[in-house]
Parts: C-alpha cells; sequence; structure tokens
C-alpha cells in the first residue's frame, strides 16, 4: 500500500469529522446506560458476554447497571461511524479489540480511561485484586505506564502434527518443540526440497488463525513494535524468512481454486489446525477420548508445537476479548462492574469448561486470565473419563493427561509476551495495512523485497513515525 493509497483512507475521516462537530456526544444515553456498538453482520463474541451480563443485571435487581447494545446495519457503516466518533473525542462508553480501531495509536495518544485509577479508587467490597490473575496476560493492557485494557480470555499459537510423518522428513518429534522464524528453514529444509504429496496446513480457517496466511502475518507482526515505534523490514534475514514462509503456502490448501484438494478423504497435512487447541480440556478430550470424538481428526502419536515464535525467546499468546473504557466516561462504575463480571470465578470457569452449567455440545477455546480457573481446568483436564463417563463406555481407558496435554500446559506457563489479538485479521493494522500488501506477494504480483520496502514505509506511517 502506498503513501497515496494509506493516506486515501483518512481524508475522507477527517473531512468528516471537521463537519460533525458535536458527533462524538452521539453514544451517551438519558438514562445513563453504559453503551457499546455492534452489528448482526459480525456479532462478536463481546455481545455474547454482554447480554449474559444483561440478563444477570436483570435477575440481580440492577437493571440500572445494563449495558445498551447500539445496533448497526453493517459492519463497515459501524467501523466509520467509530472512527470519526473516537478521534472526536466520544463514542461508545465500552470498546473491545473486535472492533476495526487503530488501539496502537489511540493507547499512545492516551484516548482511553486508566482502568487502574478506577481500580484503585474502588471503595466496594468487591473490589478488583489483580494480584490473583495471570500477571502476564493482565499487563499486556499496560501502556506507557497506564493500563489502557483489561483481558478477559486468551489463547495460545501451537500447531499438533503425527509423529510418524514428522520424521519421514526428519522434523523434532519431541512434544513442546520450540517453533520459531529463526529455525523454520532448518526445521522444514527436508520437507521443502521434497514434500510429495504431504499438504504443509490445512486452509480451512477453524478458528481463524491457523492457516498459511495468517503465519506470514505473524511473521510481519514480530517485526513491528507499536509502543517503541520500530519496524524491522529492512534487512535480508526479513526476507529470507517471507520467501520461506511463501513456499510453505504453496504447500498448503488456501485457494478456492484447490477447494477439491480439501474434499479429499485421504488429505494429509504436516500440521493439523483441527486439533491445535489452547485449552487442555480440548486436547485432552480430542487425545485421550478420540476414537469417541475425534473422529476424522484423530492423530496418532500426536505432537505439540509452538507456532511459529518471534525467536528463541518468545512464547506468545493472543488475547480473545479485551476491555477498553472511553476516557472521561462518567459510568466509570459501572463499566468497572462489567469488568469485575467478566474475571469473576463465574464467568471465567464458565466459558473455559470448568463450570457445571458448561455444555460440551460445543468447544470454547479460551484460557481464563484468572489463576484459579486455570488451575481447574488443568485438574479437569486429569479427570476428563470422569466428566465423560455418561457419555462414554470408558472400560480399559486410563485416567492422567495425555503427554501432548501436559506438553500444552508447560507450554502455556512459559508466556511470556502477549498481544492484543490472537486473530489477526481483527486488528486494524493488519487489516488496513499488512494484509494488502502481502496479497499483492502471494500473487506474485510484487517479490520480497519490494513487499518488504511498501510494509516498511505503510507502516511507518501507521505507527506515526
Amino acid at each position: 500500500m502506498n503513501v497515496k493509497k494509506i493516506l486515501s483512507l483518512f481524508l475522507p475521516v477527517c473531512l468528516l469529522l471537521c463537519s460533525c462537530g458535536g458527533l462524538g456526544d452521539t453514544a451517551d444515553t438519558a438514562d445513563g446506560q453504559l453503551t457499546y456498538y455492534y452489528t448482526e453482520e459480525y456479532k462478536d463474541d463481546m455481545v455474547e458476554k454482554i447480554e449474559r451480563y444483561n440478563r444477570w443485571c436483570i435477575n440481580h435487581s440492577t437493571e440500572d447497571m445494563k449495558i445498551k447494545l447500539i445496533k448497526f446495519d453493517n459492519y463497515e457503516t459501524m467501523s466509520q461511524r467509530l472512527n470519526i466518533e473516537v478521534m472526536a473525542g466520544g463514542g461508545p462508553d465500552l470498546y473491545s479489540n473486535y472492533m476495526d480501531l487503530p488501539f496502537e495509536q489511540l493507547m499512545k495518544n492516551d484516548s482511553f480511561c486508566d482502568l487502574n485509577e478506577l481500580i484503585e479508587n474502588d471503595t466496594s467490597s468487591d473490589k478488583l485484586d489483580l494480584s490473583g490473575y495471570n500477571k502476564t496476560v493482565m499487563d499486556a493492557g499496560v501502556y506507557n505506564g497506564k493500563r489502557y485494557f483489561i483481558p478477559a480470555f486468551y489463547r495460545v499459537h501451537t500447531l499438533v502434527g503425527e509423529k510418524e510423518l514428522l520424521e519421514k522428513f526428519d522434523l523434532p518429534t519431541e512434544q513442546g518443540f520450540h517453533l520459531t522464524f529463526d529455525n523454520m528453514d532448518k526445521v522444514f529444509a527436508n520437507y521443502l526440497e521434497s514434500p510429495g504429496d504431504i499438504r504443509f496446513l490445512n486452509g480451512d480457517e477453524r478458528n481463524g488463525a491457523l492457516n498459511a496466511d495468517a503465519v506470514m502475518l505473524r511473521l510481519v507482526n514480530s517485526q513491528v513494535n507499536f509502543e517503541k515505534k520500530t519496524v524491522g523490514f529492512d534487512n535480508e534475514d526479513f526476507k529470507s524468512k517471507l520467501e520461506t514462509l511463501g513456499q510453505l503456502r504453496e504447500l498448503s490448501d488456501v485457494s478456492d481454486s484447490e477447494a477439491e484438494k480439501v474434499a479429499e478423504a485421504d488429505s494429509k497435512y504436516l500440521f493439523d489446525p483441527h486439533n491445535s487447541y489452547s485449552n487442555p480440556i480440548w486436547l485432552e478430550i480430542m487425545m485421550t477420548l478420540s476414537d469417541e470424538f475425534g473422529g476424522e481428526y484423530k492423530v496418532n502419536d500426536p505432537v505439540l508445537y509452538s507456532c511459529f515464535e518471534k525467536d528463541e525467546d518468545t512464547y506468545s499468546a493472543g488475547i480473545v476479548d479485551a476491555v477498553f473504557v472511553k476516557k472521561g466516561c462518567k459510568k466509570g462504575g459501572k463499566a468497572l462492574a462489567f469488568i469485575k463480571y467478566l474475571l469473576g470465578e463465574h464467568i471465567q470457569n464458565l466459558y473455559t469448561g470448568t463450570s457445571e452449567e458448561y455444555s460440551y455440545g460445543g468447544d470454547v477455546d479460551y484460557l481464563p486470565v484468572l489463576d484459579s480457573a486455570f488451575d481447574n481446568i488443568v485438574k479437569d483436564a486429569g479427570n476428563i473419563l470422569e466428566r465423560f463417563e455418561m457419555y462414554i463406555d470408558s472400560s480399559g481407558k486410563k485416567g492422567g493427561l495425555h503427554p501432548i496435554t501436559q506438553a500444552l500446559i508447560d507450554h502455556i506457563k512459559k508466556i511470556n509476551s502477549v498481544e492484543l489479538y490472537f486473530d489477526l485479521y481483527k486488528s486494524s493494522y493488519d487489516r488496513n495495512v499488512a494484509v494488502p500488501v502481502l496479497q499483492d506477494f502471494r500473487d506474485g504480483i510484487i517479490d520480497a523485497k519490494k513487499c518488504a520496502d511498501r510494509l516498511s514505509s505503510a507502516t511507518k506511517i501507521y505507527i506515526g513515525e
């Protein structure tokens, strides 16, 4: 994306902003309710949680604490309105990382409430104590000393392969192997030389983050430090890595024209995203009870890899739900009440599969930020047969954790880097800057050098260097 194209994206917004002086107040409500924008076209996960919270408020006779959901006809209209209002200092009271906003820039410009102040000034009996939460994940919301957002759930990046298949290409088979952008050339050397009919990674976006295109986005994001406003595209190392990922992508089913390959019953992949769970409960279900629940995704002798980390020292995770509060919000106490609800024991257990209310009819691949809720996950994963005795004949099966599940738990405990997004396609930077440039690279319109040059110039404009 060139400079003219980027400027063309912002100019209409600036013109609209100049003509909409009082627009920032349009989300205010006379009854003092908190507000949140959404659209049926893209009903994000935060909407469901807000609806659940509103029902809780009704059941507990605190209807004045409910959050008003303001619906838009489509996602594009909502995004345009959001960007205009936010730049004018207005907009809804609550924001989430599902919204198409340049959160990195907005935090740099101090556009959100410092949630530490809300927490510290709270005099209620249920004052929030962050010491019982995952510090690494929670501190992802701290920017320049201010806590601009609170994470509620997160996920880790992993890949699952089959031992026999990995051995065929001399790939590592130890549980929890740390795959990085630095070692991938060596790791995949034999596979790239002669892949045969084994494809790299299934193109099906089951969870929106485990396809070959998303891996390229991970590489791009690993070269950008939004807080320090630095980029690392101007080096031969990045271009070489991009070319390697381009080769791997060609060995994946990622285009509609290859849809018939995906449909083949005997399709084989080095890594299968259908088994790349973040939640140990669900990985244990797929592996220990694979005959009953694994179906076509059953993996023999599964091996867990970390999913393309930045370097040998990085173990990363991405946030699923992040809550921001508008700066100057006069309903800070109500916003804090919703945050407490999300971080409470009931919701943290419910959305991660350890609550008695939870139904295993569908998987929720979340990890909780509450330490005790994570302990419950580990406990339940180790006693999975107990939880499923009503559904299966467990005769002959043993309790305890599958080795790959233990490797996942060990991996989670190593997390030292947390990103605002798990699914990078929800990031304003990736959607509007990185994806268009990478698309030209994938289509062969530009080579790795030109791709790096364009990423560098466009990213510098985005971060305001």
